[in-house]
């Protein structure tokens, strides 16, 4: 693809500081740094925009559309530089000063990982871990290897549900993924990247730290992107129980049964150890990882940690959400971002965190990720 001269060279460093997607119910809308939406944007159009809100090539961008939406690369190629070009017309998109290969490289390794956190690299696993947990072996051998070699042929529509929770991050058949490190999703992981490049450009200072972390998927995650950003001062904190959530007792967990506890969902109490050799898999297990075992209402309080450029939360209960905001929201540094995954999935952590900003923080705006992810940016 030839570069025109709003679009830049295919291999020119771009990224989107002046304006992202913001999501009102089912639309997308292009929105500027002081959160004017202009523009209502089409499937293509978010995703382009999306991706441009980390430093990438538009080489690169063009590559993940054709991929994403399956059309010719010579179509995808002229659509996105046509788009690219009118938003680099209005100063929404710039060229970064970095090294294009360095670039390029971090891109390919950040989406491997997420797709390899996620497990798109390997889904039939969880079709064939059904299938021998419902059925058990047949008795013959070899007829066994065959189903289990082919079954994401034999149930296609199956297969594809279980792709679509994968990118999406929902549960699949009503319960957790097994054979994935983070259920979070594509969509949330990209979020994070955003905000964590946003944070790297912008100086602000602070460590990054999850409470709630499962099998510690996006955790790595936020630990990759230091690494691949190339910021050492910089820690990742891991908070959980690494014994399952607590059963409810604050009223609103209580009225909506929501007990996750090991006795209930033992597949969302993964241990210490199985954290720690989760990122060790990774090649991301170091001294900067900082790992905080206990339960929320006894450890955050007096974590040493005096700044956070990103806290994310997902602690699913109300008593467990209002303990991380409580202890930890002073600490995130303005300009850093709070995350917060099931604000839409459970009331109780919805009305947790819309309880603690009317009385910490009013007026600050949630913006939502997906289905079900929400953040906001602190300011001073």
């Amino acid at each position: 693809m030839r570069g025109t001269a709003a679009t830049g060279s295919p291999g020119a460093i771009l990224r989107s500081e002046h304006v992202e997607v913001r999501r009102s119910g089912e639309r997308a809308l292009l929105a500027d740094s002081i959160g004017r939406s202009a523009q209502q944007l089409d499937p293509v159009a978010t995703s382009i925009v999306e991706r441009l809100g980390a430093p990438t090539t538009l080489a690169t961008v063009c590559e993940r559309i054709a991929a994403e939406f399956d059309v010719e690369p010579e179509e995808c190629a002229a659509t996105v530089e046509r788009f690219v070009g009118e938003l680099r017309r209005r100063g929404f998109v710039e060229e970064y000063d970095a090294p294009q290969a360095e670039i390029v490289t971090r891109r390919r390794y950040l989406d491997l990982l997420a797709r390899a956190l996620v497990n798109l690299i390997y889904p039939e696993h969880a079709l064939r871990m059904e299938h021998l947990l419902k059925h058990g072996p047949s008795g013959d051998g070899i007829a066994d290897q065959r189903l289990l070699r082919d079954i994401r042929y034999d149930d296609v529509e199956a297969f594809e549900g279980l792709l679509e929770a994968k990118r999406e991050g929902h549960v699949w058949r009503g319960r957790p993924q097994p054979d994935a490190h983070t259920m979070v999703g594509l969509r949330r992981l990209e979020n994070l990247e955003r905000c964590a490049a946003r944070v790297f450009a912008g100086g602000v200072p602070g460590d990054f730290l999850e409470a709630g972390v499962c099998q510690g998927g996006a955790s790595i995650f936020l630990r990759a992107l230091q690494v691949a950003y190339d910021e050492p001062q910089r820690r990742t904190w891991v908070a959980d129980s690494f014994e399952g959530l607590p059963e409810p007792t604050h009223p609103e967990d209580v009225k909506l049964g929501l007990d996750f506890s090991e006795s209930k969902q033992p597949w969302l109490a993964a241990s210490l150890r199985a954290v720690q050799d989760n990122f060790r898999t990774y090649d991301l297990l170091s001294d900067a990882v900082r790992f905080v075992p206990g339960w929320f209402s006894e450890t955050l309080a007096a974590l040493p940690v005096e700044r956070l450029a990103i806290l994310r939360l997902d602690a699913d209960l109300y008593e467990s959400t209002q303990d991380v905001l409580q202890a930890l929201y002073d600490r995130v540094s303005p300009g850093g971002y709070v995350v917060v995954d099931d604000y839409w999935a459970f009331e109780p952590c919805r009305l947790a965190v819309d309880g603690f900003l009317a009385e910490r923080a009013p007026g600050v705006e949630l913006r939502r990720i997906d289905w079900t992810g929400v953040f906001w940016r602190k300011t001073a």
